[in-house]
């Protein structure tokens, strides 16, 4: 007897949808802090190319404060956009859908929202509106949330606008990740620099604005020389600036895969079947050329894809590689003649048809589309003659890179190589910081016409007038009367002695600030009505370990040197070390007004009294450094403010604690001024959130930090070290310095009394030293 099996039915189909924990794992792709931001930041921009007509097209992100706590703290990321309606908003938060196609916008591959947002923080909400909508509309991303509920289904929520007109999309992180707070934090300035160094063409061909933190993002510009000037070698004009203009064969792009097709014909992808094909232009397209200036790493091309910068100061095609040995590591052809590797070459070349990687930080290098960019811009072999000779090359390399290295590989100071210089060498320090200037945007520096003179000036070097003779020189009586022959050619005439090399003023300056710290307060103009153009003190510097050596060139040192930038610029440097200041105690910054009252009567032929001079500019200039009573608790107050804000997220952490530590009559006085203040809420919860911290008296917080040393020292709010000594004395010495000082601001804070001259001069040495110990993060 047979018997039959019963099988057990299969289903038709499988469920694959992700586990919300998808989400969370694209968190740990790497990704920097700034490239989670510009991948945000590319999708706001690729709406604003969608929709041209937009007026001025701004996204703004808003980061974390210093003082914040990662719990707490969030960033923000809006843009002025057309918005979104319900089901793109729906689209474009699923990971790995894209509503962009491969080849025309910034965002590429659909997960640059959920990439970006799970690496910064654990949730992500997204408020977006159209224009003509009533309602913000308001979804919440809670990964944890999502993960242990297991499903993606996310409510969506509206909320009232306040202006009928608002539109845009913003996009809120919290829950930060503590790394990625603390660069969010601490690197504001360099993610702004690289912000507008990725998105300088955008910024500047597009106008679109980029707002961080309330400053608008300023592009980085090449500082290249004029198009217009050029070199000449072997019969070749070389302009400083090359164009480039390659137009390829049209092709066929999936807009779904990114596969390009070989066969114009084509009517579905050969990758993925896809029959969304568009006939695409392809060009490269951009400018390689020289610049100002002579640097060790910021040289090299920028290579952009749609706009947005894809390499930054890439050096791959200085070197060539033999494609009969591949794994020789390949040549480096420049820079090779200059010492420590520094180079001029730059460039800026769009190749909007070559594949970028998903971090948008390289290009599929193994692509023909990539080789045929090499090729144009650097050639088949190597771009130095000589080797291209040894290797049989007979043909002479003529791309763009090839010839900017025969006319700008050596950097001679002169027109012959366009490199700045006096009359001595070149000049590579002043031109960087010419460059700087340039950067900064002062007028004078836009153009090439600084670095050109240099160069210029050191090929016809301006003759020395010589030094007339002294009255009744006996020679020069012979000499006129007659009397001194010439002596026979060899005879009588001792050689020369061979001239020093001098070191110039700006080298010399330049050596000076090498062992200086900036007197910040000091770089302020000083001017006086009816006294013509003010003294702008471009930058004081106070500096040590170059005793008896500052002052004018040939002239005896000084302890205050004023030397003349440009206009009626100054840069000022104190010598630190010199008897006036050190034996003396004499303020420094009493004796630079004295020598800027005493330059500026020079200036302007003036024959004021010195001293009244002196008065004036102090009293108008440097109004902070009164020692009056309501003027010195001013300073205190304001001093003592930022310690309190500081050590406030330290005390949130165990308030009742901190609060319990105070005396009855301090607790006591806390609560009056809060009263008195119009302080609300619960007092309780004052209490609890640390923000009586805010209404104690000053002297308190000598007290709070005595309590626990360890947690507002080594540099949480002042620098003095504490936890690493292992000497208790020394300990205590570090402690007790700080709450000395401490107790001196606080008292000039709490107890406005009237006080001696020396009283007050003591105060305002205590809040001088008290706030150089606040910590980075505190000053």
């Amino acid at each position: 007897m047979k018997v039959m099996m019963k099988t057990q039915a299969q289903p038709e189909v499988i469920d694959l949808q992700p586990h919300p924990r998808l989400l969370s794992v694209l968190g740990d792709i790497e990704f920097a802090p700034w490239q989670c931001l510009a991948e945000l930041i590319d999708n706001a921009f690729d709406e604003f190319l969608r929709h041209p007509n937009l007026e001025e097209p701004t996204v703004t992100v808003t980061l974390p404060g210093r003082n914040s706590d990662p719990r707490t703290a969030e960033v923000w990321v809006k843009d002025n956009g057309p918005g979104l309606s319900l089901g793109d908003l729906q689209n474009a938060l699923r990971a790995g859908w894209t509503s962009n196609d491969r080849f025309g916008q910034l965002g590429l591959f659909g997960m640059g929202f959920n990439i970006a947002t799970a690496r910064l923080g654990s949730t992500a909400v997204v408020r977006t509106a159209r224009a003509d909508a009533s309602h913000w509309t308001v979804v919440t991303i809670d990964l944890p949330a999502m993960q242990a509920q297991g499903h993606f289904n996310v409510p969506v929520r509206t909320e009232p606008k306040e202006n009928p007109e608002d539109r845009g999309t913003e996009i809120l992180i919290k829950d930060l990740k503590p790394e990625h707070h603390d660069a969010l934090v601490r690197r504001q300035p360099a993610i702004r620099n690289v912000l507008g160094d990725v998105y300088s063409y955008l910024l500047t061909q597009r106008d679109f604005r980029l707002v961080v933190d309330r400053q608008a993002v300023k592009p980085r510009r090449p500082c290249t020389w004029s198009p217009e000037r050029s070199v000449v070698r072997k019969g070749d004009q070389i302009p400083a600036v090359i164009n480039i203009d390659i137009p390829l064969t049209d092709r066929l792009a999936c807009l779904h895969c990114g596969q390009w097709q070989d066969d114009l014909g084509e009517q579905a992808c050969v990758r993925c079947n896809s029959h969304r094909l568009d006939r695409r232009e392809r060009r490269i397209w951009g400018w390689v050329g020289v610049q100002r200036y002579l640097h060790q790493s910021d040289f090299g091309i920028d290579f952009l894809r749609n706009g947005r910068k894809i390499l930054l100061r890439d050096k791959s095609l200085f070197s060539w590689v033999d494609p009969d040995e591949p794994s020789g590591g390949g040549l480096r052809e420049y820079p090779v003649e200059i010492p420590n590797g520094q180079g001029r070459l730059i460039g800026e070349i769009h190749v909007d048809h070559v594949a970028v990687n998903y971090q948008k930080n390289a290009f599929e290098y193994g692509s023909p589309d990539w080789t045929k960019v090499k090729r144009v811009l650097r050639g088949e072999g190597p771009l130095l003659p000589e080797k291209a000779r040894q290797l049989g090359f007979a043909t002479a390399n003529t791309s763009p890179l090839a010839r900017l290295i025969t006319g700008y590989r050596r950097n001679d100071a002169g027109v012959k190589y366009l490199t700045p210089g006096d009359d001595r060498g070149p000049i590579h320090e002043r031109a960087r910081e010419w460059a700087e200037l340039f950067r900064k945007g002062e007028n004078e520096y836009e153009t090439d016409e600084r670095w050109y003179r240099a160069a210029y000036e050191h090929d016809n070097p301006t003759p020395r007038a010589e030094e007339p003779p002294a009255e009744g020189d006996p020679d020069e009586i012979r000499r006129q009367a007659g009397l001194d022959d010439d002596p026979a050619p060899g005879e009588g005439q001792p050689e020369p002695p061979s001239e020093p090399v001098r070191e110039t003023e700006d080298e010399r300056r330049a050596r000076w600030r090498t062992d200086a710290r900036p007197v910040s307060d000091l770089e302020t103009p000083f001017g006086l009505p009816g006294r013509g153009a003010a003294v702008k003190v471009d930058a004081a510097w106070r500096v040590t370990g170059h005793r008896d050596q500052i002052g004018p060139a040939g002239e005896p040192p000084r302890p205050v040197y004023i030397g003349t930038v440009r206009g009626a610029a100054v840069e000022i440097f104190i010598d630190a070390e010199h008897p006036i200041f050190t034996e003396f105690a004499v303020e420094i910054r009493d004796l630079v007004v004295f020598e800027l009252a005493d330059f500026m009567r020079t200036r302007d032929g003036g024959t004021d009294d010195l001293g009244d001079l002196f008065a004036r500019l102090k009293q108008r200039c440097l109004p902070d450094q009164k020692v009056t009573g309501p003027h010195l608790k001013e300073n205190a107050d304001r001093l003592v403010s930022r310690i309190r804000e500081t050590m406030q997220p330290v005390i949130a952490g165990n308030s009742s604690g901190y609060w319990q530590r105070l005396s009855e009559t301090e607790r006591a006085a806390t609560q009056q001024k809060f009263a008195i203040e119009g302080g609300r809420g619960d007092w309780e919860d004052v209490i609890s959130s640390g923000d009586w911290l805010d209404y104690a008296p000053a002297l308190c917080l000598v007290r709070v930090v005595n309590t626990r040393p360890d947690a507002f020292l080594d540099a949480q709010v002042f620098r003095t070290s504490y936890v690493s000594l292992t000497d208790e004395t020394a300990r205590r010495a570090g402690l007790e310095r700080v709450t000395d000082l401490l107790s001196d601001v606080a008292a000039l804070s709490d107890q406005p009394i009237r006080r001696s001259p020396e009283e007050l001069q003591r105060g305002r040495l205590s809040i001088w030293l008290l706030e150089a110990e606040l910590a980075d993060d505190a000053a």
